[in-house]
């Protein structure tokens, strides 16, 4: 009877060991003959009561922050050239975001900070790559600014700059990645080297010039020509197409100028080219030559000399010179 009691007590069999469920009892013969029907109910009564339900508690969607805008403070973004980027920052939800974070840099590398740290091909200047902004409430929006310029190294064209966006929310730490696109430029490194021209010239008379253009940048440039100017005179072999002007190259155009009017005249050197993008480019070095009008007769000469033929034309002069030995 003691036995029977236990086995009553007890939803399930143990076998071997190992727990055996009513319906093994059921299917085995010999273990359901040996198996008094009470416990087989108690077994299968227990098995068909459902578990009680665990609670999960709900989620709460994290706030959503999103670069709305970005601007630069110079239109025109030339490689080594050191430019603000301000980025516009927006909490599309009405939930707050805590300690809001904002990177120049992957998901990965955002929470490095390190001053000067490179972030698709741009490095930033006077502060790490993060700034703090603090808290950001719902529907509103921040703007933080990070002066960046891009290495010599970086290719013309479009180049994307990761984002990051890191914030709290309810004790839990969110990382929203972006990518903004920036178009970089390069500027041709033209100067001019040598240059010979007078600084005073007549009108009418013709002086030479030349002038020596040097690329002193790292790339070659490409449809280069280059000619002379004047506001007034004429310029002889005032034109000199280049082509491919390549880097640590040098040319060299010399002209003949005819100042056409007195006064200051600019003369100007002028070189034209195309950039990265195909766009027409020009360059201009300009140099002053004062012109002088051509010299005025006096009328002082003629007048002494005139003066002296009608003294030599009287006898009586003619003769007192030759008497007291003055004659010419």
């Amino acid at each position: 009877m003691k036995r029977n009691r236990i086995i009553e007590a007890t939803l399930s069999v143990i076998v071997c060991g190992a727990l055996v469920a009513p319906a093994a009892l059921a299917a085995v013969p010999a273990l359901a003959a040996s198996t008094p029907a009470s416990v087989m109910a108690a077994a299968a009564a227990a098995q068909a009561t459902p578990a009680a339900a665990v609670e999960t508690p709900a989620l709460k969607p994290a706030p959503v922050l999103v670069v709305s805008s970005y601007k630069t403070t110079k239109d025109r973004l030339l490689v080594g050239s050191a430019f603000t980027l301000t980025l516009n920052v927006r909490n599309e939800t009405a939930r707050r975001a805590e300690n809001v974070v904002v990177s120049l840099a992957s998901a990965s590398s955002a929470g490095t900070g390190e001053a000067g740290a490179a972030a698709g091909g741009l490095t930033v200047l006077g502060t790490g790559n993060a700034k703090y902004l603090g808290q950001l409430r719902g529907k509103t929006t921040e703007a933080v600014s990070f002066k960046a310029v891009a290495g010599p190294g970086t290719p013309p064209g479009a180049t994307t700059v990761p984002v990051t966006i890191s914030f709290e929310y309810d004790g839990e730490r969110h990382d929203l990645a972006y990518t903004i696109g920036l178009v970089f430029d390069r500027a041709a490194g033209l100067t001019v080297s040598a240059a010979e021209i007078p600084k005073t010239a007549r009108v009418g008379k013709s002086f030479d010039a030349s002038f020596e253009l040097a690329n002193s940048g790292s790339f070659t440039v490409p449809g280069m020509s280059m000619s002379v100017e004047t506001t007034g005179g004429t310029v002889a072999d005032a034109n000199l197409f280049v082509g491919a002007f390549e880097a640590a190259a040098a040319e060299t155009i010399d002209v003949s100028i005819t100042p056409k009017k007195a006064g200051p005249m600019q003369v100007v050197l002028v070189a034209k080219y195309h950039d990265d993008f195909g766009r027409d480019k020009v360059y201009r070095s300009v140099h002053t030559v004062n012109v002088q009008g051509e010299p005025k007769a006096t009328g002082d000469s003629t007048k002494t000399d005139t003066k002296e033929a009608k003294q030599d034309g009287n006898w009586l002069t003619r003769f007192f010179k030759a008497l007291f030995g003055m004659g010419a």
